[in-house]
């Protein structure tokens, strides 16, 4: 399977509601994307690296429901059986550490991470974490935007609407520029 389609398969599952499938997808489109753009570092460090270089996106697209578009930090129980508790953990390591590595790893979500169509984060005291998926579109972005897919494709060619505005998902693949453009990042 390509990149394209995982991503296909990513908006796909998000327009059913399969956010947790949708995520896995997502995950493996990134992986493959970040070793494309990093080929000499591990898959952990390709991963953060891409995650970091494209904060500025997912950022946008992720927390737009809020007006925000910096990267937030997150309370959130410890992977480590050693050391459990609550920690806080920056984007990128939540990101990487709990989404991406237990979609990946696992093939689902941990059990107190859930993702909904409603404009919310909403964070338990035991380290429970409810994200908007707009969080997924804006990790969707960021692997389409990369120059190492300009060759990909999505199936059917979808739209995507952002602030108002629509753009064929194929016109935005491989140039991380015109997507900035697009989703108003400088």
């Amino acid at each position: 399977m390509s990149v394209g389609s995982q991503v296909t398969d990513a908006m796909r599952k998000l327009s059913e509601d399969r956010f947790e499938d949708a995520v896995v997808a997502t995950s493996v489109a990134l992986s493959a994307t970040a070793r494309l753009e990093y080929p000499t570092d591990g898959d952990p460090t390709a991963c953060r690296k891409f995650l970091e270089k494209n904060l500025p996106i997912i950022s946008r697209i992720g927390w737009v429901s809020f007006g925000v578009s910096q990267p937030i930090n997150f309370r959130y129980r410890r992977l480590d059986s050693r050391s459990p508790g609550i920690a806080v953990r920056t984007m990128p390591e939540m990101l990487y550490d709990v989404v991406r590595c237990t979609a990946v790893h696992e093939a689902k979500l941990p059990d107190n991470l859930r993702f909904t169509k409603q404009p919310v984060i909403q964070l338990g005291n035991d380290g429970e974490l409810l994200l908007p998926i707009d969080v997924i579109y804006g990790l969707l972005m960021a692997v389409i935007a990369s120059p190492k897919n300009a060759d990909q494709q999505v199936e059917g060619d979808p739209m995507f609407s952002f602030g108002g505005k629509s753009k064929r998902v194929n016109e935005l693949w491989g140039d991380r520029n015109k997507m900035k453009t697009f989703i108003g990042v400088s």
